[in-house]
């Protein structure tokens, strides 16, 4: 691991409340959107295409919808997000190293 030096702080909140307190933020330009914003916008197309996919061509199809709510709950119980996993290895979310 590389170190950059620099403060760091611990935020009751989070970064929600930094940037409620009106504390400046810096957002890397190209950066991918957030993980999480990621993983609701594939589970909401995944249950939406199970859906329109269970209606349309095969009841079956409902299944996926299923697959994706019981993964949910997994991950709200547990803590820990199989789809976030996945979306994290993407290209899009790998962070370019630099010597």
């Amino acid at each position: 691991a590389k170190s950059v030096g620099g403060k760091a702080y611990l935020v009751e909140g989070g970064m929600d409340a930094w940037k409620r307190a009106g504390l400046p933020t810096e957002k890397k330009a190209g950066a991918p959107i957030e993980l999480m914003r990621q993983v609701m916008i594939a589970a909401g197309l995944l249950v939406l295409a199970g859906v329109i996919l269970g209606t349309g061509v095969d009841p079956r199809f409902y299944a996926l919808s299923a697959f994706v709510g019981a993964g949910l709950t997994f991950s709200g119980v547990t803590g820990m997000c199989a789809m976030a996993n996945i979306l994290r290895r993407m290209p899009w979310n790998r962070q370019i190293r630099t010597a």
